[in-house]
């Protein structure tokens, strides 16, 4: 039996001004998978995957997300954990600060799973030491353990 598609793309085309980025991308991501996008350097790898989490508008074509269509029936897909490019933090504040700020937006969870969060990925949540004194690897691991704090469904890296 086939397993139900969490993403599916159709007919998808994305324009900037005369570059066409995105051209006829059809695809269906299914759950319980792991899949990787490869692509040159300026292949449009980055703008699809902005177009799938809401951040971008597709100029043709379908998004849907858990059966729900991006851009229509939602902004943004729900129960989506994503890291794109380089993850934005608060300098001046510790890790664990700067994910229980995030954390206070939704009110899914508390800073037990904050803290587990930053465990899974090597980070101790007691580190008082500020996200602007993280080396590169260290703010990396602290963009997945936001991607992951809230369990989602999707996650996209």
């Amino acid at each position: 039996m086939e397993k139900e598609a969490m993403i599916s793309i159709e007919n998808l085309n994305k324009q900037f001004k005369n570059q066409l980025v995105l051209n006829n991308i059809n695809v269906k991501f299914s759950n319980g998978h792991i899949y990787g996008i490869i692509g040159r350097n300026g292949s449009g790898k980055t703008v699809l995957l902005k177009c799938i989490c809401g951040f971008l508008k597709p100029t043709t074509g379908v998004i849907s997300v858990n059966h729900k269509i991006v851009g229509k029936d939602i902004d943004f897909p729900e129960n989506v954990g994503f890291i794109i490019e380089t993850p934005g933090f608060l300098l001046n504040y510790s890790g664990y600060k700067n994910l229980r700020y995030l954390a206070s937006i939704r009110k899914k969870i508390d800073s037990n799973e904050i803290k587990e969060s930053m465990s899974l990925v090597g980070l101790d949540s007691a580190d008082k030491k500020h996200v602007g004194k993280y080396s590169m690897g260290m703010r990396q691991r602290l963009g997945i353990a936001q991607a992951i704090m809230e369990k989602p469904d999707i996650l996209v890296l």
